[in-house]
């Protein structure tokens, strides 16, 4: 298995709101578990503050678990050498999250590479193909982030995070601050770099819609657990869950 949550609890102390009282714990994620298969899309869907991107921290090795394992082709996230931790890369709601302002878009697509020892000539050849397979030019690498649109910086930060060749795309609500028909056309991009990539991917959205459209099962959180997952057709049809039942609702 290519990604498996086991497990996995993670709480937060929150500031002293009192002099002699103990400071707050949020439970972010409580006894969550989950898998993903090489080539897979899982879905995660909740509303704001059901523990989706503590989950995503979690998965990419930003924090560790309080207790339980993410565990990567069987080893724990957080303990992964740094070619190792290259198979997992992430994708943002705001793509200025991963794009340097002050850098060309090549230097951003091309900056993960060299720790692999590319030289200059390859890791110029490899941003002008990323380049191309996400829909720009290949002349558009010597241009800065400012300079394009939205859903064209976002095409560009997925284009950063595949260029080490990943197995597991973590996917933060990347298509949430788009237009309606900007965020067909980033979801559709991403569909055919699971096809042509058989890249897996931890598809998370607040927007059980997006999430049916290219997810081939999908997870419901709610209070930092698990509460539905099935595959897309079974949760889409006849969900079974109350909370997942007005997410739909609300759709």
């Amino acid at each position: 298995m290519l990604l498996s949550v086991e497990q996995v609890h993670r709480s937060y102390r929150m500031p002293r709101r009192r002099m002699f009282r103990a400071p707050p714990v949020i439970a972010a994620v409580q006894g969550l578990s989950l898998t993903v298969a090489q080539g897979e899309v899982l879905g995660i869907v909740g509303e704001s503050g059901s523990g989706k991107s503590t989950l995503a921290r979690l998965v990419m090795g930003f924090e560790r678990p309080d207790q339980g394992r993410v565990l990567l082709n069987g080893q724990e996230a957080h303990r992964l050498p740094a070619a190792a931790r290259r198979q997992t890369q992430m994708v943002f709601q705001d793509p200025s999250d991963s794009l340097d302002p002050r850098r060309s878009i090549g230097w951003s697509i091309t900056e993960p590479l060299l720790a692999m020892g590319l030289r200059a000539a390859e890791r110029h050849a490899r941003a002008a193909d990323l380049l191309a397979r996400v829909g720009l030019a290949p002349a558009d690498m010597h241009r800065y982030p400012h300079e394009f649109s939205g859903g064209q910086r976002q095409r560009i930060a997925i284009a950063r995070a595949i260029s080490p060749d990943p197995a597991l795309l973590v996917a933060d609500e990347p298509v949430a601050a788009l237009d309606v028909s900007v965020q067909a056309q980033v979801l559709n991009l991403l569909l055919e770099l699971n096809l042509t990539l058989g890249l897996a991917m931890l598809f998370i959205s607040h927007d059980l819609a997006v999430v049916a459209s290219i997810a081939d099962r999908i997870a419901v959180m709610h209070h930092g657990r698990i509460i539905e997952t099935g595959p897309t057709a079974r949760i889409v049809s006849a969900p079974a869950h109350p909370y997942t039942q007005a997410l739909f609702a609300a759709a």
